[in-house]
This record gives structure tokens, sequence and C-alpha cells, in this order.
């Protein structure tokens, strides 16, 4: 499968991370406290899966950049009752490492600031729609190779004092491979509108292609999961594909907001839908 190069990453469910409010950095690696431990704002020892952190975009648990490439990413936090998420990301060089890989990048106006090499929430930021993003960037190394981004969200309550109510998790490793501009595939991302929003069974989006050209698509769910998969082929210059709101396995899938993806040789194409039942 080919990654992209410019990402957005999605975290689902992350509040206020820490004691403080401001954050803290060296809690992404499974082998570190997490959210809770001293001076955080977690009481719980351990990981809650009722709050999720995803990088979106990421197909398989993978992205891809080509050296010295900055790419543009989006982490989003979501929580069902929380009213607030911070968020801590990290680049590193290996999956459970501490020295840091390329380098990251805030974003005026996403409430995070660098520490130690590392992003973290500057303040907490509210959920809407059960969700908070954080918006960054990374440049990629000058030496290819594969590198990991890691990631942990906390959900709070916003009563600025840790507890047991406030629930933490980690996002899965992202592997992110660098390579050589004439090795990575280099990609065009657009976003794609996808009809009716929402919708009770199926979906259709239409994409620019050209004759013959190969296509993947993907489906994906809140937490990144692939739902759906197929190929294709495109016969001129645009194709339509149409969702029938089931996973591979052909049960219904339940009703949230999905990530449609269709890739070809260098285009991602992805649009957003929305299933109610």
């Amino acid at each position: 499968m080919r990654f992209i190069s410019t990402l957005a990453i999605f975290v689902i469910g992350v509040t206020t991370l820490f004691a403080s409010g401001s954050g803290q950095a060296g809690r992404t690696a499974l082998n570190s406290a997490g959210c809770s431990g001293s001076g955080c704002h977690g009481a719980a020892s351990s990981a809650n899966p009722a709050t999720s952190v995803r990088l979106v975009q990421a197909v398989d648990g993978k992205i891809s950049a080509v050296v010295g490439e900055t790419l543009s990413l989006t982490i989003v936090v979501s929580h069902q009752s929380r009213e607030a998420a911070g968020v801590g990301i990290a680049v590193k060089t290996t999956e459970q490492g501490t020295t840091n890989a390329g380098t990251l990048g805030f974003i005026s106006g996403e409430g995070m600031r660098l520490s130690a090499g590392e992003l973290t929430h500057s303040s907490p930021k509210a959920l809407f729609g059960n969700e908070a993003s954080f918006a960054f960037t990374w440049t990629a190394p000058s030496q290819p190779g594969t590198y990991y981004l890691r990631a942990i969200g906390n959900a709070v309550n916003g009563d600025g004092s840790a507890g047991t109510i406030d629930q933490w998790n980690r996002m899965p490793v992202v592997e992110v491979v660098v390579g050589l501009p004439n090795s990575v595939d280099e990609y065009s991302d657009a976003n794609v509108v996808v009809s009716p929003v929402p919708a009770h069974d199926q979906v259709s989006m239409t994409v620019p292609t050209q004759a013959n050209e190969q296509l993947q698509i993907t489906v994906l769910d809140h937490l990144g999961a692939v739902v759906a998969s197929d190929n294709a082929i495109a016969s001129g210059e645009s194709f339509r594909y149409t969702w029938n709101g089931r996973g591979n396995d052909g049960s219904q899938v339940p009703q949230g907001a999905y990530v449609v993806a269709i890739t070809s040789n260098r285009k991602l194409m992805k649009g957003r839908a929305i299933i109610i039942r």
C-alpha cells in the first residue's frame, strides 16, 4: 500500500492531559507512565479505551514522506462524555526509544507548544462533537528510514484537578516511512464530496481519474481501522464509487463517521461519510 505525503492526523478523546493544564513531554512511550504519575493530569494508572487517539490518514498504521519534506498533520482526540482534551506527540527513531526524529512544529492557534523536541498542549482544548483536533507539522529528517509517530491523549472533565474521572489513552504507534525522492510516491491530496450526508445505507463519491488507472478503495472508521476495502480500474476521466455501508464481512457497519479514501499511483482522494441507522 502506498502512503500519503500530506498527512492529517486525527486524535480522538483527549482532554486536559496534566495537572498543570499545560502538558508534559515524555509521556507517549508504552514503557512510560502515560498520563498518570507525578505532574500529570490523570490519576488513573492505566490507559482507558473510552478515550481514543488516532492519525486519521494513516493507512494500515503507516504514512510516508520524502527526506526533508514538511508534512501537515492533525491529531484528533475523542470521548463521549468529557469536556476537554490534551495531547502529547512525538516522533522517534525507534518504537520505544527516546531519540527524536525529524522536527515537530506547532501551528499558531492550535493550543500546543514544543518541549524537549515533542509537542504537548499549552492549554486544554474543548471537545466539539465529542472530538478535539490538534494540527501541527513534522519535517522529515535527511536520512531515509522508518520512524515512529507516537501520541497520547487525555480526556478530562475540565475541573483543573487530576482524578480518575479523567481518562487517557495512547494512539497505536504509526510508522513513518521516509525515502528518497525517487523511491517514495509523492501524492497529491484532495478532499472529495461524499453524498448523501448523512446516509442511512449507501454513499457515493466521484473522483477524477485517467483511463485504466488502478484504484484502491479503503473505508476507515473513527479509530482508523479498515472496515471495508476494494479495488477498481477507472474506465475514463472520472470514477464513481458507491459504498453500501457494509464491512468486509458483509455485515452493516454501526452508525458513525467514516473516511472513504481512494488512492491511485500518486493521488489520495478522500471524503467523510456519516451513517445513521
